[in-house]
């Protein structure tokens, strides 16, 4: 009797988050807020002194909400001078947080209130409050 070989199984490569993961990414994402911050995040870096003058928090509610965007992978931050600067991470060790960024950017980044969040940035960087 003949012996059949069967071929290797297909595997298809995915991508393994764990659930906590993705429940920090969408409590990320209920939140008003939060969901203006990254949408101009994802144009453009941004300190925190130029985002309080777009969006009425206090430096620590921003800060919150940031941190809250970064530790659900969305965001990347550094150091310029006494600034914590702030963008948006389209490489994040989440695979979601891309896949979710790009959603946001093509559902929302037209929206009217994202548009007028754009229009204030700029006249914030005119004024480049930033220090260095």
């Amino acid at each position: 009797m003949p012996v059949t070989v069967q071929p290797p199984p297909v595997v298809i490569p995915y991508y393994r988050v764990e659930i906590r993961d993705l429940l920090k990414a969408f409590k990320a994402l209920s939140d008003e807020t939060r969901l203006r911050m990254l949408l101009l995040l994802l144009d453009r870096d941004v300190c925190i002194c130029e985002m309080k003058e777009v969006l009425p928090l206090s430096a620590s509610q921003l800060s919150r909400n940031l941190n809250m965007l970064l530790d659900a992978g969305f965001l990347r931050r550094w150091r310029e001078g006494r600034c914590v600067v702030y963008t948006a991470d389209r490489n994040s060790a989440n695979p979601y947080c891309h896949i979710l960024l790009d959603m946001l950017a093509e559902s929302l980044g037209d929206s009217q209130t994202i548009v007028e969040d754009k229009k204030k940035l700029q006249q914030v960087l005119a004024q480049n409050l930033r220090q260095g």
